[in-house]
């Protein structure tokens, strides 16, 4: 899973983890159009989420609709991942470095532990992983636990400029959340 960490974080510079579930999202919002949306659909290359909002920028209403908007959408996109997590990010650069990931991970062979001092150093630590206490299923475990239990947004910079971040609190992963925002972005 190295290539895929190393793949995703390179992918929607407009979107940047700050702690597990804290997100910053870079927007481009513009107001006074017929409906919300995005425009164009979110790319993996995207450095700006460019975001048409359907309220007039007059006394806060079109920062109001980008909040609603997005909750809505974000919303959304998590109950129909948790439905059905492999059609859902079906055809999102999400699921194609997944499965380029599963596929380099099949065909690299795999070597038993040698007997000179690299396998002595795995055993070792290995061992002192283990005195510990630290298991990976256990690391998972505490990731989730570290996770926003419901879903928020606000606006952090840009309440009267067209140029937003906006903060999202999220019960998700980067990588989830980046497959939501550009699975919904072309809807």
């Amino acid at each position: 899973m190295r290539a895929t960490g190393r793949c995703l974080r390179h992918m929607f510079p407009c979107l940047v983890q700050m702690q597990p579930g804290s997100y910053l999202l870079t927007v481009h919002a513009k107001p006074g159009a017929r409906a919300s949306a995005f425009t164009p659909p979110l790319s993996p290359t995207a450095t700006v989420a460019d975001l048409r909002i359907a309220a007039p920028p007059v006394d806060g209403q079109a920062n109001e609709e980008l909040l609603r908007y997005l909750d809505e959408l974000v919303e959304r996109g998590l109950r129909a991942m948790a439905m059905n997590h492999e059609e859902y990010v079906k055809g999102t650069c999400y699921a194609a470095v997944v499965a380029a990931d599963a596929a380099a991970s099949a065909a690299a062979p795999t070597t038993p532990l040698e007997s000179g001092s690299g396998g002595v150093r795995k055993k070792a630590a290995a061992k002192k992983a283990s005195s510990t206490g630290a298991a990976p299923a256990a690391t998972t475990a505490s990731t989730r636990n570290a996770l926003p239990t419901r879903l928020e947004i606000r606006l952090v910079r840009g309440s009267s400029s067209r140029e937003k971040t906006l903060l999202l609190l999220c019960p998700c992963t980067r990588a989830q959340l980046a497959a939501v925002l550009e699975r919904e972005s072309r809807e």
